[in-house]
């Protein structure tokens, strides 16, 4: 699941000036905190900005983090903002008038690739204090507070003679104190200005997060600078999501040599890393208990969840996303049910907490998913490392937890895969999708075993049923569309023996009736499953903590009827689109239960607003063993009418 994360991130190793002096891993830090977030944080690619070397100019700089943060769309206020500089810093002395009142006589800039060169008219001063205070505080007012500054440099760092190379400092030569208005953010011109302490003055619109104060030096070694270095260094030893600026910095300080402590300023410095966006609850995991003499864990995932006898789980202190989260132990399944599972630990020596959080480690799905590797001329090279990954601990069959093999027909497998540059080609040959739906997609900026591991999963629960079917025409499923004014059925039921063919009209809403026949109350979860993306999202799910069941026995529930908690379904067809196809898939179970667990891929466009289960899974205190589940599922087609 991607994260609600946005960076800006400027490394610079080389400068044009030939009177600078040249640094040796700036862009390495900066590609390592790349690597963080994409890799730790799970932050898309097309949210982060970076800028090595000749592209961070001044100009560049200014217009990539306008465009990028405060202009950008994509961003909601409250998302979490990071914004990091590893590269030279300087003084200038500061203009006539640059400060309200006496006191401080120079003016700490940022070094950007082109700093203290000619400029239109002058020399470029680099991006000053009061200008990136100018711009933070606009960005702020756009995007919220949530903006977290962090300075892999120094400002003032005293004697740099000895050591001067390893020193992300640098002494101005050309650059004059008028230069210093002439490159002022145009924000901050005509403003009153008083800042005693420049980039490190505390402020409301961010926290900053800097490698030494002032009169210390920040240094580079072969792993770095020493701030970047540690402070990735502490994301394997740190569950993150309880960590706040203050604590974060204590731990930096007692790692670090006492010439240069860093520090952090700001209102808010005493808030969760990155205000916890990036932590948020995972709902892979399931709550878990010790329950027994016998020392087994109980667990909220069961038969309906996909599990067998000897699936294995891994136990873990807490379910949060993107926060270190050690294996406390792995547990096999025992026992069976419905909604809830027994398993047992496989090292009987480990004592084991009274609650942690479960997570699927391997499924043990008996028939296994079978995947067919196509090469052409183009993806040769790709091919043959792909196919190397099939032998290594990182196989996607171990990354997903399923039994995925490779047979060497196209007609033995389920999916066949060719890679291309930047996208995946997938044909698919099982009947459900091959005949209802497109039959081959191109998965555009997806890796291959990431599309692997997403179709594996995808038919896991797209497949699973009870084969004893209990409430075969028991419970039944209806489509409608509704009125756009008065949310009123309009027409007849759209399913005809488990398919609907619609006509797509932007903006249509719809909603969907069960009816229970059967003489057991239960508790509907559906869920819409995209082939085309491979993507399963929950459109509807109970209140786990409601007395009563939803769908009552020889009753009725209908989703998207308007009322609180049941929001009209909608779908959204790209205008380079002719036609588009998914699955609804209606999960039924005698109790409440954690669904989302099964969900994957990005947001789609069918929409409900019931919160996902983000924590403790319901009570599990009444054993249901012998009660029925049971599922139902129906193809949706939408096709754009010809002009």
């Amino acid at each position: 699941m991607s994260t609600r994360v946005f960076a800006f991130i400027v490394g610079i190793d080389n400068y044009k000036s030939g009177h600078i002096w040249n640094l040796h891993s700036c862009v390495d830090d900066a590609r390592r905190v790349h690597s963080w977030l994409v890799d730790d944080l799970n932050v898309p690619e097309d949210q982060i900005c970076m800028l090595l070397n000749s592209r961070a100019t001044k100009h560049t700089i200014e217009e990539r983090f306008m465009s990028h943060l405060t202009n950008n769309r994509s961003m909601e206020k409250g998302d979490a903002i990071l914004i990091y500089f590893a590269g030279h810093s300087s003084v200038i002395p500061a203009p006539e008038g640059w400060f309200q009142s006496r006191g401080k006589d120079v003016v700490e800039v940022l070094c950007t690739y082109d700093y203290d060169t000619k400029a239109t008219c002058g020399r470029n001063a680099g991006i000053s204090d009061r200008s990136m205070r100018a711009m933070l505080f606009e960005l702020s007012q756009f995007k919220g507070d949530n903006i977290t500054l962090i300075l892999d440099t120094c400002f003032a760092p005293g004697e740099v003679d000895e050591g001067r190379g390893q020193t992300r400092w640098t002494p101005t030569t050309r650059a004059a104190p008028e230069d210093l208005y002439r490159c002022l953010w145009y924000g901050a011109r005509g403003q009153p200005y008083e800042v005693p302490y420049g980039f490190l003055t505390p402020q409301k619109s961010h926290v900053c997060l800097a490698a030494c104060g002032n009169g210390s030096q920040a240094v580079e070694g072969k792993a770095g600078g020493k701030l970047t270095h540690e402070l990735l260094s502490l994301r394997s030893e740190l569950s993150l999501h309880r960590v706040s600026y203050v604590e974060l910095l204590d731990r930096l300080q007692q790692r670090m040599p006492q010439a240069q402590q860093p520090v952090c300023y700001g209102f808010y410095k005493d808030r969760i890393l990155f205000n916890s966006i990036p932590f948020g609850i995972d709902t892979q995991f399931l709550h878990a208990t010790l329950c027994d003499e016998h020392d087994r864990i109980k667990v909220g995932a069961g038969l309906i969840h996909g599990l067998v006898k000897g699936s294995e789980l891994s136990l873990h202190l807490h379910n949060h996303r993107c926060s270190k989260n050690p294996i406390l132990s792995t547990v096999i399944v025992e026992v069976l049910h419905p909604s809830w599972c027994l398993a047992r630990s496989l090292d009987t020596k480990v004592s084991l907490p009274r609650t942690s959080w479960a997570k699927v480690a391997r499924w043990n799905n008996r028939g296994p998913f079978r995947v067919n590797l196509q090469t052409t001329l183009t993806s040769f090279l790709r091919m043959r490392k792909f196919k190397r990954t099939f032998n290594a601990e990182s196989a996607p069959a171990a990354r997903s937890g399923l039994n995925i093999m490779r047979v060497r027909r196209a007609g033995q497998a389920d999916v066949s895969l060719c890679l291309g540059r930047n996208a995946v080609t997938v044909e698919r040959h099982d009947e459900i999708i091959a005949t209802n739906h497109r039959r081959v997609v191109r998965l555009e900026k997806r890796r291959g075993e990431e599309v692997l591991t997403d179709a594996a999963r995808f038919h896991l629960h797209l497949y699973r049923n009870n084969l004893e079917a209990p409430l075969r025409n028991l419970v039944s499923m209806e489509l409608y569309r509704l009125h756009p004014e008065n949310w009123t059925t309009m027409g007849g039921n759209l399913l005809h023996n488990g398919k609907a063919i619609i006509p797509y009209e932007p903006g249509a809403i719809f909603s969907v009736s069960l009816y229970n026949k059967s003489n057991v109350g239960i508790w509907p979860y559906l869920v819409y499953m995209d082939p085309n993306c491979y993507g399963i999202t929950i459109l509807y799910q109970p209140d786990p903590m409601a007395s009563t069941p939803p769908l009552p026995e020889c009753g009725h529930l209908e989703i998207g009827s308007g009322k609180p908690g049941s929001e009209a379904l909608s779908f959204t067809l790209s205008d380079r689109e002719h036609f588009d196809s998914g699955f609804l898939k209606l999960f039924l179970s005698p109790t409440p239960i954690a669904m989302a667990m099964i969900e994957q891929g990005p947001s789609l466009a069918w929409t409900n607003p019931v919160d996902i289960e983000s924590a403790q899974a319901p009570s599990l205190d009444t054993e249901n063993g012998d009660r029925a589940w049971d599922t139902s599922l129906a193809s949706v087609v939408f096709l754009r009418q010809s002009r």
